[in-house]
């Protein structure tokens, strides 16, 4: 089961770090569109600012889904590095509670929102439950990775790297 589990992160990890890349590169190609659209008249490219709007929630949660998969997201490394080792582990459950609490109340009121929107774009006519849709989903992705990190604080597993503490 651990190991299925480890494929699937190192997978998950894979794509979290691909979409933001490639969400990044399309984001700035359809910028790129759009100023072009406004300085050359004979380029039409309608609804772009709908397919940016997407590009640019789904990127923003991805991302910040692959940093709390690292716990990069939320840490102070000037506390990390005064606190001792039993310090560090408290910090560390402390820290894992809050961000476990963070990803329910995501996850939770993304899906909240998200079943309550009934928004179509105007020109694309697309459903705006697929923007919406990035909260609950990182949300409930937040939550488990929350859980496992909770569980190795828990148990003591925090380790030093780069000179800060580190789960994992």
């Amino acid at each position: 089961m651990m190991a299925l589990l480890s494929r699937l992160d190192r997978f998950l990890a894979l794509a979290c770090r691909w979409s933001v890349i490639v969400g990044f590169l399309a984001l700035a190609a359809l910028l790129s569109l759009g100023i072009a659209q406004r300085m050359l008249p004979f380029i039409k490219v309608s609804g772009y600012d709908e397919l940016i709007e997407l590009l640019f929630i789904w990127m923003t949660f991805i991302g910040s889904l692959a940093l709390w998969r690292e716990g990069a997201l939320y840490r102070v490394d000037s506390f990390e590095r005064v606190l001792g080792p039993r310090g560090r582990q408290v910090l560390a459950v402390v820290t894992q509670l809050a961000m476990l609490a963070l990803a329910v109340l995501l996850a939770y009121s993304g899906w909240d929102f998200l079943r309550q929107s009934g928004e179509t774009t105007p020109f694309l006519q697309i459903n705006k439950a697929w923007w919406y849709a990035a909260i609950p989903v990182c949300g409930t992705l937040m939550c488990g990775y929350s859980i496992a990190g909770l569980w190795r604080a828990l148990r003591g597993e925090v380790k030093r790297s780069h000179g800060v503490a580190t789960l994992g």
